[in-house]
């Protein structure tokens, strides 16, 4: 195992900084991987607060002879964010945009800033940043100007390094300059290094000038073309791409553009390959935005393994163009539309202008859905990223596709072709088993073979993801007249090869088959009996995240992870969670460091909200892995006091509810509920929860409701049952008068409480309790009616996990929101009352991982009368009890901040949820009432058959 900077070191550098460093195996286990194939282990972490920190960490590490390693977001796919020394990661602290400037079109942001905040920053100004990669939502500056990434719009906007106006740069000697002090200097007067780089490029710039492939784009090797210029040294396309090998930058500086005023779309349905890369020459000429393209071994996956895809991607069609052009007005854009109809001619009749805006958006739709379902592929093999950054020149694309085909073909590896065709990147991605000693032994005669194809059609290795260790064992060969020029700019610029070594100019022909995250050798250690039911194995669900770094989205763009977006910490990102139980599943960590602090801080940051699970590409179900983890500990090391205490809500409703007002009115004083945060751990803050005085049970008075022809029993929930009993009520009321037979049994807790403490033996009691009560009742019910969304997501799916599907599949399948079941009864329904009335809705994160999730909003959108305002809102931070500790309530509070901002802008004079402790939350931090979605139906019920039966 690599060695971690010891606690004395580690105590020295934290002692320069202002920021943080760690040194703990689960830490440093995080920052192991990225989204490439590698993982390796580097020796400690720093998060830096400002560039006097990254000073102070590069010379500690120039004294203490290691490397360091400037890291964004971890999505990168070569491997440039890994390394041995210090990772610096720029995303905790450093990530700020330090200045917007509209009038002038530029912008200044720190490397940890991401490109999807600007675009909420330059929502309504009319200005954008031209380069954007498909990960743009979570891609740091940083990241991205290291690399010089581009996106689907390069052929007309170009890359990240077009559009650097200044930088603020650390050298490896600690010292800190500015491109635009060097811009302003003489060269005469060009301090060191700068002075020898300008030498450098004035002996040679014929060669320099000449020795790069005729691409529209490439990121391959250092670029020096245009060094100088205009008298000055410009070094902004050099740095741009140099992946942090020859300084790392602290700040940036970038152009922004006027935003098109409109834009249109052309699909093309081609019959071949080769057809499609005749199109694409004829196209070019009249100025595209972007051309993609999606060939038919993509398509044929799509279609497989989504079927909803079909009807876009027909099953007779070779491969798919989307052809883009935008402009200043409608009219131009429809022009060019008009052009590339007449200018294809002959090569496909089925040519498709997008006629609105709502089909241009459900085919980018489709392109974006289908390539994420690559990353869903069952089976051993899986999609790899090792040759998919190569171009060529856009003349020479027949000629690509049929030898890269025949390349693949003949090493019998299934393949897929998509990307970027109008500048000739084509992401070519072979399915491979790098847990198979055979499969990874493929690996470099592929990469040979295929980079001879590109070299002999003048192309590049890479075009827009960068080399890092996947591909700079062949930067020489493709650079052979300059290579010796890049091993003299690294040297001018890191004489003791400190930052990110083996990057660029490293040439190894076996780095791309050391320093897998899998590897021929990679074997699964048995880990013992799991806590929770994995039908195809908890190793391959650890397996399933790849690393591509979506879960660190911090815009509304996504609605995950709420506590990754309010603290930036790589602890609380879901895919921290499949790394660690992949270390140990992997052996590359051991059951000592279940016992970590830091292991179960990692943990304990899922909230168990689910919203990974439903936006991860890969599907990986992240909180069930968390809950297995946190079971693990807790069977070896038990639970907190409040843990008990805040999982027990149906006992505590039982036993106290007759007499809560006395219980309200002792535990309320301030005294009284600090005495009580000490003992209990839950916040002071916090009003304690009050319970009805009397059940629902107790107001109910019997089980059995209505007289319908249809069975439904309605499983209340702890809240309904004791804390907000006229939920329950109206959904009985409600249900009877839809003309539903209404069977209330006996019930206990949904379990899922304890399941989000790791507390599996108490959820499986209360489930086992659940399933006895409810044995004569199940089989003869059409449906279980839930109207707790928290309770819903138990009996789907969490009872599953605990129980077998066996066990409780007849119920999860029969589970159905009451609020879905009303919408279906609204026309019968007897609601006279049609008052006025505003209602902010936030959707609970547990409804929307189920079936019919939108049910409230149709109930409610089909009131006269209701004026309903959806809300945008993300989680409402209160998580189940989490939010009512003390050590989360701040937290807490500040991932609600979001909620309770758009319930005041909505300027409703009522919020509605389905969640019981989403609706303890907004009443708690704000002044609107809030009601249950079927209270406020119930309230306009005419009259009612809410009877007992009978």
């Amino acid at each position: 195992m690599p060695q971690a900077l010891s606690s004395a070191a580690a105590a020295a550098l934290a002692r320069r900084i202002d920021g943080e460093v760690a040194a703990d195996l689960t830490t440093r286990t995080l920052l192991a991987t990225d989204g490439s194939i590698f993982q390796i282990l580097p020796a400690a972490v720093v998060y830096p607060r400002h560039a006097g920190d990254v000073q102070e960490t590069v010379r500690f590490a120039a004294a203490s002879g290691l490397t360091v390693h400037p890291r964004g977001a971890g999505s990168g796919l070569c491997g440039a964010a890994l390394g041995r020394g210090l990772i610096i990661d720029f995303t905790r602290f450093m990530n700020r945009l330090v200045h917007l400037d509209i009038a002038g079109r530029t912008f200044t942001c720190q490397p940890g800033y991401r490109l999807g905040e600007l675009e909420e920053a330059l929502a309504g100004a009319g200005l954008f940043f031209p380069p954007d990669p498909s990960s743009g939502q979570y891609a740091t500056f940083g990241g991205m100007y290291g690399t010089n990434a581009s996106g689907s719009h390069s052929v007309k906007y170009g890359n990240v390094a077009d559009y650097i106006v200044d930088a603020e740069l650390v050298l490896a000697d600690g010292r800190r300059v500015t491109m635009a002090e060097l811009a302003r200097t003489p060269t005469e007067k060009l301090p060191p290094p700068f002075d020898r780089l300008h030498r450098l490029y004035t002996d040679h710039a014929a060669a320099i000038e000449t020795a790069y492939p005729d691409t529209a784009y490439n990121s391959a090797g250092y670029n020096l073309r245009g060094l100088v210029r205009d008298g000055r040294l410009a070094p902004g396309h050099l740095l741009g791409g140099s992946e942090g090998t020859l300084a790392v930058v602290t700040q940036m500086t970038f152009r922004l553009l006027p935003k098109p005023a409109c834009d249109s779309l052309v699909v093309a349905y081609m019959d071949d390959i080769q057809a499609s890369a005749r199109a694409v020459q004829k196209i070019l000429p009249l100025g595209p935005a972007g051309i993609e393209i999606m060939d038919k071994s993509l398509l044929a996956l799509a279609r497989r393994e989504d079927p909803r895809l079909a009807e876009a991607l027909p099953g007779d069609v070779d491969n798919v163009l989307l052809i883009e052009f935008d402009g200043p007005d409608e009219e131009n854009c429809q022009a060019s539309n008009a052009r590339v109809l007449d200018v294809v001619k002959g090569l496909t009749d089925r040519i498709h202008p997008a006629a609105s805006a709502a089909e241009k958006k459900r085919f980018w739709a489709v392109r974006k859905a289908a390539v994420p379902i690559l990353y869903r592929i069952k089976g051993r093999r899986q999609i790899l990223a090792l040759i998919e950054d190569a171009a060529v020149p856009v003349r020479h694309l027949g000629t690509y596709f049929r030898e890269v085909y025949a390349l693949l073909e003949r090493h019998r590896v299934p393949f897929v072709v998509y990307g970027h065709i109008a500048k000739g990147l084509m992401h070519t991605r072979p399915l491979l088993d790098l847990k198979d000693p055979a499969d990874v032994a493929k690996l470099r005669p592929i990469a040979d073979a295929f980079y001879d194809i590109v070299a002999g059609l003048d192309g590049t290795v890479s075009g827009e993801h960068g080399d890092g260790r996947l591909r700079s064992a062949y930067i020489r060969r493709r650079y052979p007249t300059i290579y010796d020029l890049f091993l003299e700019v690294k040297n001018i610029f890191d004489p003791h090869g400190r930052l990110n070594p083996e990057i660029i100019t490293h040439h190894d022909p076996d780095q791309m088959t050391r320093d897998l995250r899998y590897g021929g050798e990679y074997r699964r250690r048995d880990t013992g009996r799991t806590e929770l039911a994995w039908p195809e194995g908890l190793a391959p669900a650890a397996e399933l995240c790849h690393g591509c770094s979506k879960c660190t989205t911090v815009t509304g763009a996504t609605r995950m992870c709420p506590v990754y977006k309010a603290t930036r910490e790589e602890a609380a990102t879901p895919k921290a969670k499949a790394n660690l139980l992949r270390a140990l599943i992997g052996g590359r960590s051991d059951d000592q460091t279940l016992s970590e602090a830091a292991f179960k801080a990692v943990m304990s940051r899922c909230v168990h909200c689910g919203s990974c699970l439903r936006e991860c590409p890969s599907h990986v179900n992240i909180p069930k892995l968390a809950a297995e983890a946190k079971a693990r500990y807790v069977r070896r090391y038990g639970n907190p006091l409040h843990d008990h205490l805040v999982t027990r809500i149906e006992l505590a409703g039982r036993a106290t509810h007759k007499v809560s007002g006395l219980v309200q009115a002792l535990a309320s004083p301030a005294p009284a509920r600090r005495a009580a945060e000490k003992i209990t751990g839950l916040s002071a803050r916090r009003p304690m929860v009050a319970f009805d005085r009397r059940s629902l049970f107790q107001r109910l008075g019997g089980t059995v409701f209505g007289s319908g022809p249809r069975q439904i029993l309605y499983y209340a929930g702890c809240d309904a049952a004791y804390i907000r009993p006229s939920i329950g009520e109206a959904a009985v009321k409600l249900l009877a008068a839809a003309g539903w037979q209404v069977l209330v049994p006996p019930q206990h807790c949904c379990g899922l409480p304890m399941l989000a403490k790791g507390m599996v033996d108490g959820a499986r009691r209360q489930i086992r309790q659940n399933l006895r009560a409810w044995q004569e009742w199940v089989a003869g019910v059409e449906a279980v009616g839930v109207t707790c969304s928290s309770c819903g997501l138990a009996l789907m799916t969490e009872w599953a996990d605990l129980m077998g599907m066996d066990a409780v599949g007849a119920i999860a399948a029969k589970v159905r929101p009451v609020s879905a079941l009303v919408a279906e009864a609204m026309d019968r329904l007897p609601l006279a009352n049609d008052t006025r009335q505003s209602v902010a809705y936030h959707y609970p994160c547990h409804l929307l991982g189920q079936r019919e999730a939108d049910s409230s909003v149709r109930m409610l959108s089909a009131v006269k009368g209701v004026d309903l305002r959806v809300l945008d809102s993300g989680c409402c931070g209160m998580a189940g009890s989490w939010g009512l500790h003390a050590a989360n309530d701040a937290l807490s509070r500040q991932i609600a901040r979001g909620l309770m901002d758009r319930i005041a802008a909505s300027g409703a004079a009522s919020a509605a949820t389905d969640c019981p402790t989403c609706r303890m939350q907004m009443e708690q931090l704000g002044p609107t009432p809030v009601r249950h979605p079927v209270e406020l139906v119930a309230t306009r019920l005419e009259a009612c058959s809410f009877r007992r039966a009978g």
